[in-house]
């Protein structure tokens, strides 16, 4: 398993048992697949197929968190504190905050998966990468009116799944 599938697995895994807790179904991943990623059944042969997607509070942070990237180090970081000292940077470039990049980075995420037909029956799941906890009740009005005019073809919805995988909240 590579670690695209591993950590589509692990979403899976943590959404399909909340999922089943909040909306007391006994779905039952049958299919670890693509487009969409995940394929359930339960034992009436209902159906729920889902598409994962991440999305993070700047670019480049799940590679940091992969260990792909270096811009989160401490050496990134003080070249930064130094650029600001100096009038070169933006102090508050770094800074991530929820009613700002961090809904725009999860609107980016899901607006290309609108463009794609993935059949019925099908939700998005949206994991959350950023360790920070937002409190995505707090936008998720303002995340469904910047979707509002796009197609939307997840009839079961459009998920995310926090970071500590303990929670999930239907935003549309």
């Amino acid at each position: 398993m590579n670690e695209k599938e591993a950590i589509e697995k692990a979403t899976a895994d943590a959404f399909i048992e909340l999922y089943n807790s909040e909306m007391g179904t006994s779905f039952s991943i049958i299919e670890y697949s693509d487009a969409p990623d995940i394929r359930c059944k339960d034992s009436d042969e209902n159906t729920l197929n889902f598409e994962i997607t991440l999305t993070e509070d700047r670019p480049k942070d799940i590679q940091a968190a992969l260990g792909r990237s270096d811009h989160k180090s401490l050496e990134a970081l003080k070249k930064h504190l130094s650029d600001t000292k100096a009038g070169k940077a933006n102090p508050l470039e770094r800074v991530s905050y929820l009613q700002g990049n961090v809904t725009d980075m999860m609107v980016a995420r899901i607006k290309p998966k609108l463009n794609k037909d993935y059949g019925s029956n099908v939700a998005l799941v949206v994991r959350d990468a950023s360790p920070l906890a937002w409190d995505w009740d707090m936008v998720s009005d303002q995340i469904k009116n910047r979707l509002s005019t796009e197609r939307n073809p997840f009839d079961k919805g459009i998920w995310i799944l926090t970071f500590s995988k303990d929670k999930i909240l239907r935003i549309m």
